[in-house]
C-alpha cells in the first residue's frame, strides 16, 4: 500500500496540485483529503476514515506517510480517473478540501439524506465554514457527480 501511496503523491507533485512535506500539518491535511477523494475516483488504498476535527482523518494513512523512506513506489490502478479527480481538487485550498471531504464522509454515511440535512448536519460539524460556503461546495461535488441529491 505505502507503493501505491508514494505514486499517488508523486502524482499530485507532478500535476503541480501541492509538494507534500510530512513536517507541515497543512501538507499533511492535503494529503488525507486528497487520499479520501481520490477513493471516490477508483483508487482506493483501503484507509479506513473517521471524521475529526478537520474532517475524515484516516491514522493508519498517517502512519504511512511518516513511514516512506526506502519505500519502492507501485503503479497505481488503471481504474484510477486521474483527469476527473485533477479537474475536482485543482486549485483547491485547504478549506475546500476538508468541506468537501467532510460532506462526502457524511453522505456515504447517511445515503438517503436529503440535500437541506445533509447542509445542517455538515455546517454543524464545522461550524466555523459559513452554511453558504458549504452550500457551494456540495454543489461542486454534485457536478463532478460525486453526489447524486
Amino acid at each position: 500500500m505505502k507503493g501505491i501511496l508514494l505514486s499517488f503523491i508523486r502524482f499530485l507533485e507532478s500535476h503541480k496540485i501541492f509538494k507534500f512535506n510530512v513536517n507541515e500539518f497543512d501538507s499533511r491535511l492535503k494529503l488525507q483529503k486528497y487520499v479520501f477523494l481520490a477513493r471516490f475516483y477508483g483508487l482506493d488504498m483501503k484507509y479506513s476514515f473517521s471524521l475529526y476535527l478537520h474532517g475524515p482523518y484516516s491514522p493508519s494513512l498517517a502512519d504511512d506517510y511518516y513511514h516512506l523512506d526506502n519505500v519502492t513506489p507501485a503503479p497505481l490502478p488503471e481504474g484510477f480517473r486521474r483527469e476527473d479527480f485533477l479537474a475536482l481538487v485543482k486549485g483547491r485550498d485547504e478549506k475546500w478540501l476538508e468541506a468537501a471531504a467532510t460532506i462526502l464522509a457524511v453522505y456515504e454515511y447517511n445515503r438517503n439524506i436529503s440535500r437541506e440535512r445533509l447542509i445542517d448536519i455538515v455546517t454543524e460539524i464545522k461550524s466555523s465554514f459559513s452554511r453558504e460556503n458549504i452550500e457551494k461546495t456540495l454543489e461542486d461535488l454534485k457536478s463532478a457527480k460525486l453526489l447524486d441529491i
